[in-house]
């Protein structure tokens, strides 16, 4: 009986934990309209890449489609079923459906969509040839065409290099395929059986975030980076909101709680 009241105290504190806090409610009432009738008036379209659901750079997502009222959507390349859970005992494809449930909540507050591919994250790995041996390059490379040609997005922000300098081979292998795919989407040899749905696109500009967590940006033009020029477009506060999207890329980070403390294995 001691035993079935512990697990029932634990239950309600993890339930606790779990329960969104009122902050991050997704926005309703007149801030929700205005954001619609605002995105009328602007046509761009960014698309940012990266591994694991906590590689998103959510003041970035907010800033365009909170601030600029652009069509704004991240593709996590995995479920994040290889990481750490700071809250419970699920690992693996358990894991993944919590990283995922927490991936559309955060969605639903930082005004993005969410996209993933067949990646499976399979733990730490130190280069992106171990990644794509156990992911398949043309597996993954096709998933990724697919949603850049079903979105057709102007600009594809990558978050990471594809560089030894990103550390983990799976933030590695997310930039090198974005490159290509930024390139593959509009080739028509590439993955031909998917023109029977989509039509090739070309993006404008191929953008990488300069530096982890950070929200300057390198620009490049096509194919590659450019080792010109930053932006520093700093959030502002919206009177009607009540939020500039550094606090809405807060409540994105709290909404996420097996990932809360955002550390995870590499």
């Amino acid at each position: 009986m001691r035993n079935f009241g512990v697990r029932l105290l634990l239950g309600a504190v993890l339930l606790a934990w779990l329960a969104p806090l009122p902050a991050q409610r997704s926005f309703s009432g007149a801030a929700e309209i205005e954001q619609s009738l605002q995105k009328l008036n602007e046509l761009g379209t960014v698309l940012h890449i990266a591994a694991h659901p906590d590689d998103e750079r959510t003041a970035v997502l907010a800033y365009f489609a909170r601030g600029r009222h652009m069509r704004t959507a991240y593709l996590s390349l995995t479920r994040g079923e290889g990481g750490q859970n700071l809250i419970g005992s699920e690992q693996g494809a358990q894991l993944g459906i919590i990283r995922t449930q927490e991936l559309l909540a955060a969605r639903q507050i930082d005004g993005a969509e969410q996209f993933f591919t067949r990646a499976i994250d399979f733990g730490f790995t130190r280069t992106a040839e171990e990644t794509l041996q156990k992911w398949g390059h043309d597996r993954v490379l096709s998933d990724v065409v697919w949603v850049i040609r079903r979105y057709r997005p102007d600009v594809i922000l990558l978050g990471f290099s594809g560089t030894s300098r990103d550390g983990h081979g799976q933030h590695q292998t997310s930039a090198i395929i974005g490159k290509e795919g930024f390139t593959a989407a509009a080739d028509p040899k590439m993955f031909p059986e998917q023109l029977k749905y989509v039509t090739v696109w070309q993006a404008r500009r191929l953008v990488q975030a300069a530096g982890f967590g950070g929200f300057g940006l390198a620009v490049g033009g096509r194919g590659g980076r450019g080792a010109g020029g930053q932006t520093n477009d700093r959030p502002r506060l919206s009177p009607l909101m009540g939020n500039t999207n550094g606090s809405i890329s807060s409540c994105v980070i709290c909404s996420g709680s097996s990932r809360r403390s955002g550390v995870r294995l590499g």
